[in-house]
């Protein structure tokens, strides 16, 4: 048999060739293998707009909060403040949404966080920082006893997958029963 052009005889081959193989079940093609099981379970956020925080965030908090104070009485300060700003700064670096009430627990009467458009969150600030990680702290500074009764102090938070930075300023005011809550 004879055919006009290469092309014609291969045109005519799998015209034959493809409905034989689609009947008895044979592909032309290699199916892609699926992809390795290395990659983490996707992060869980609450409800509330939380992500995760891991313990070596926590570990970091901890260490900024036990780091060399500029003087005595902001020592004495940080010693029975410590469980609520710690509390705290976990809460805020882990912030998501734009749910500022979730720091309430933690704010002086008065002085309640923004439920719905709350811009304060250090995440909000960085462009690059994957959603659904927390922030970690890289450092609490600017310690100040502005009176015995109002301490303030800045974070600083980083993005762990890019360095972006952001620094949140604080109030921490004395409560009449003893107790350490944010006005700012």
């Amino acid at each position: 048999m004879k055919f006009g052009s290469p092309s014609a005889a291969l045109a005519l081959a799998l015209a034959c060739t493809v409905p034989l193989a689609l009947v008895t079940g044979c592909s032309f093609f290699e199916p892609t293998p699926p992809p390795a099981a290395t990659a983490p379970p996707p992060a869980v956020i609450t409800r509330d707009g939380l992500a995760p925080i891991t313990e070596q965030q926590v570990e970091r908090i901890r260490e900024a909060l036990d780091g060399k104070t500029p003087s005595p009485a902001i020592g004495k300060v940080l010693r029975s403040a410590s469980p609520t700003i710690e509390s705290f700064v976990r809460t805020e670096g882990c912030i998501t949404a734009r749910n500022g009430a979730v720091l309430n627990p933690f704010a002086a009467s008065g002085r309640l966080f923004d439920g719905t458009g709350f811009q304060g969150a250090p995440m909000a600030e960085m462009q690059y920082h994957d959603k659904t990680a927390c922030v970690t702290v890289k450092r609490i500074q600017n310690w100040k006893m502005v009176t015995p009764k109002l301490l303030r102090f800045e974070v600083v938070y980083v993005g762990d997958d890019g360095e972006e930075r952001a620094v949140k300023r604080h109030e921490l005011t004395r409560q009449p029963k003893g107790g350490w809550l944010f006005t700012r």
